[in-house]
């Protein structure tokens, strides 16, 4: 049974490797060196079973809860001794880190230090030491991302980190995606806008009593995001995830019908009234309406 296993690897490497006109494999070692060997070189390649250390740390990740913007995750260990680090960021994010830093714990390490600019006498491995972690834990996603997006990819990462800095185990990663919200046949009536100093007052009347979002926007940022190819949905998704990231949106959010007071820093402009149904997340069309800020 091994043998046969082991062969059938072997042609299946093979075949992938010809298809694909790899000319090396890169080797990733423990120590963290890399040896790279030439395909040409390779006669044959031999996977060896070894036996685990029972007091040596291993963990992995599973997905307790998934809402539109909120995820609820356990990391899982096998021994409550050593200690580890976790963080999470979208999918996109965490391939532009890598990029630029080159590996996951250089932009760790990064973060850290720039983390500890704003304590004095502190250093990079004091702000680490804060975030490591013992034993099974569960998290929040809110913990590191004020709101997640809907219907976008993230990364869950984490390894063995010791006290020192020191990498104990390899890196782990669980990648999920978030839902998309469920839509809602609410529809909005924009009236009665009148501009206040340094704000704006106005009526929204929806056909049911579904939760919406309402925002006042400069029309300038507004005009961008369209001239960049955004839809007006994928504005208002991107406005709720900024509000959530600085701040707590609930006084963003209304239900039936209401007058609705909201702020405006800049004096003098043109502004857009932005409201749709939410629920974890834009679920329905946007209306817009336009005013002038008062100067």
């Amino acid at each position: 049974m091994k043998k046969t296993l082991l062969l059938s690897l072997m042609l299946m490497i093979s075949v992938s490797l010809l298809a694909q006109e790899v000319q090396q494999i890169v080797i990733h070692k423990k120590d963290k060196t890399q040896q790279v060997l030439d395909i040409a070189d390779i006669d044959s390649i031999t996977f060896n079973m070894v036996e685990l250390n029972p007091d040596e740390l291993r963990l992995s990740c599973e997905i307790n809860e998934l809402t539109p913007i909120h995820a609820t995750y356990t990391i899982k260990a096998n021994q409550d001794q050593d200690t580890y680090y976790q963080f999470i960021m979208s999918e996109q994010t965490y391939n532009a880190q890598i990029e630029k830093f080159g590996s996951l714990q250089e932009h760790d390490q990064a973060w850290w230090t720039e983390l500890s600019k704003y304590y004095e006498n502190y250093t990079w491995e004091d702000v680490m030491r804060s975030f490591l972690k013992k034993g099974t834990q569960t998290f929040q996603s809110e913990d590191i991302i004020a709101a997640l997006s809907p219907n976008t990819t993230y990364v869950i990462y984490y390894y063995g980190l010791d006290s020192d800095g020191n990498m104990t185990t390899e890196i782990g990663e669980t990648r999920f995606t978030t839902p998309a919200p469920q839509p809602s046949d609410n529809t909005f009536t924009i009236s009665n806008v009148m501009p206040i100093q340094r704000g704006v007052k106005f009526r929204v009347t929806p056909t049911n009593n579904d939760t919406y979002f309402a925002t006042a926007q400069a029309k300038s940022s507004i005009d961008t995001w369209l001239a960049q190819g955004l839809t007006m949905r994928e504005i208002a998704q991107k406005v709720i995830n900024t509000e959530s990231f600085y701040g707590n949106i609930s006084q963003a959010l209304h239900s039936g019908e209401k007058e609705i007071e909201i702020s405006c820093s800049q004096e003098n402009i043109d502004y857009m009234i932005l409201v749709c149904g939410y629920n974890g997340g834009v679920s329905t069309d946007v209306v817009t309406a336009e005013f002038h800020s008062l100067p």
